[in-house]
């Protein structure tokens, strides 16, 4: 499996013409088209919204890249399965880890520009990490076999990834919503519900406030998405043999 994630990364990166740089620019270019809309046309934002709003995209990019590509990699990879009967559930596991990665090169830059909050308890944005992961690949489970009967899935996912984009709080707090009297409670036990709302808040705590992330939210978050993980090996492995056949 190390091979195989070496070499989607390194296909990764040279399908661009930048390589590794692109992925320090691309959250940069999406930070600054936030920032112009948001902070200076709406004059909405406070003190470093800049580095807040790249915490949000670098996490949020890590997700949406990582679900997306366990869409797809069954499809890509039909004559490997095939030929060499490697377990399905591994070859999810390889966007989760390419995406993994490229996140921590996002990581880096924030830690760098906000290297005044950066210390010890940096260490902690790790873990983050690796939840993030582990929620895209729990997911990504359910969503790369529904994508071999439905192909039209991945598809429709990047619309459904959209809309959660901006329903997640990556350019806003999640204290907009959680504590404004207007929204009904419903909305916000919804809202809440939405594993990036804790994710991103954690990635904040660690990588801008320089304090621990709320761990109970942390771990209530990580028994949901081990089940969730144990729930889609499951229906992973009575679905391989209908999927081998579809290939």
């Amino acid at each position: 499996m190390v091979s195989l994630t070496e070499a989607s990364l390194k296909t990764t990166v040279d399908t661009t013409r930048l390589g590794w740089l692109w992925w320090v620019v691309s959250p940069l270019i999406m930070m600054g088209i936030y920032y112009v809309f948001v902070k200076i046309i709406l004059g909405r934002g406070g003190e470093n919204y800049h580095i807040f709003i790249l915490t949000g995209i670098v996490a949020w990019q890590f997700f949406n890249n990582a679900l997306i590509g366990t869409a797809q990699v069954v499809g890509q990879n039909a004559q490997l399965i095939k030929q060499v009967a490697l377990p399905i559930p591994m070859l999810i596991m390889i966007p989760v880890l390419v995406q993994m990665t490229l996140a921590a090169v996002g990581v880096g830059i924030i830690m760098l520009w906000n290297i005044q909050m950066t210390g010890f308890h940096s260490l902690l944005v790790f873990p983050l990490l690796l939840l993030t992961g582990m929620t895209s690949y729990g997911l990504g489970l359910f969503i790369s076999v529904l994508n071999v009967y439905i192909s039209d899935i991945s598809q429709l996912l990047q619309y459904i990834l959209r809309m959660a984009f901006f329903l997640s709080p990556v350019l806003f707090p999640a204290e907009r919503v959680l504590q404004n009297e207007k929204i009904p409670e419903m909305i916000k036990i919804i809202f809440h519900l939405n594993p990036m709302v804790t994710l991103i808040d954690g990635f904040r705590a660690v990588l801008i406030d320089g304090v621990f992330f709320a761990l109970p939210n942390i771990m209530i978050l990580f028994f949901c998405v081990v089940f969730l993980i144990q729930m889609g090996l499951v229906w992973v492995r009575r679905n391989t043999s209908q999927i081998i056949r579809m290939l």
